[in-house]
């Protein structure tokens, strides 16, 4: 798929998500809620990536009410990550940033340049398809009972981001047990180095699927590295199968 195609397929995708928080009464006016859109914020680097990476994760979140309720959207992650200083909001940002770089360009975590000195790191995420399974404002913390009835709610959603974007590798951020069925997973997951932030890894219709931690997983000092490398090792276990 080209860029023009791609750009193209991403617009309709934008609309129909809109169309489905509708359809299932989603969207309120009091407080405000809307869906936060999610895909890829540079179409042309995502196609000419090598590997083409998605993360999926769980919700988004914007503003709250004095009371606690979410509420606000209408907005895309498209645009937020043409933002090359995102990584310095939340150190999530960051760690995505150093995998992806890691892989693309067969690092480990002490090859890994500091993003502030290098502009082609920062650019990571702006090439990387970013979905999250529910599309709505939500709360900071997302049980798994909650999460499991937005996955019914947008899975045909999330199937189709997956076809549209065709990955090669994605990267589910504590996510992978909601779709691991509809994948049709039933082989054990390929061997890796075992850790306290060890990630599975499966290979399914030439793709790669790391079920890993989510980035803002809580640890001590080194957890950073620790988590960044379960990933990297994660991928290039299953790249020689």
């Amino acid at each position: 798929m080209n860029e023009k195609e791609l750009t193209k397929r991403q617009t309709e995708m934008h609309d129909k998500i809109f169309n489905h928080a509708k359809e299932n009464n989603l969207i309120k006016q009091k407080p405000l809620l809307m869906p936060i859109y999610d895909g890829v914020a540079d179409i042309k680097a995502y196609i000419s990536s090598n590997p083409k990476i998605m993360w999926i994760l769980k919700e988004p979140y914007d503003d709250f009410t004095s009371t606690g309720k979410a509420r606000g959207g209408d907005w895309y992650f498209t645009e937020h990550f043409k933002n090359t200083n995102v990584w310095k909001d939340q150190d999530m940002w960051k760690l995505m940033i150093q995998i992806n770089y890691a892989i693309r360009n067969n690092l480990k975590w002490k090859e890994l340049d500091y993003i502030e000195n290098n502009s082609e790191m920062a650019e990571e995420l702006k090439k990387t398809a970013y979905i999250n399974i529910s599309k709505m404002p939500a709360n900071t913390i997302s049980p798994n009972d909650h999460m499991w009835a937005c996955y019914n709610i947008w899975k045909k959603i999330l199937f189709e981001q997956i076809d549209i974007y065709k990955p090669d590798v994605i990267i589910f951020g504590y996510t992978f047990q909601f779709f691991k069925d509809d994948f049709k997973i039933t082989d054990k997951p390929i061997p890796t180095v075992s850790g306290q932030w060890n990630a599975d890894v499966y290979k399914k219709d030439n793709m790669i699927l790391i079920d890993a931690f989510h980035p803002s997983r809580k640890g001590g000092e080194d957890s950073g590295h620790d988590y960044v490398t379960s990933i990297i090792n994660a991928y290039k276990k299953a790249s020689k199968k």
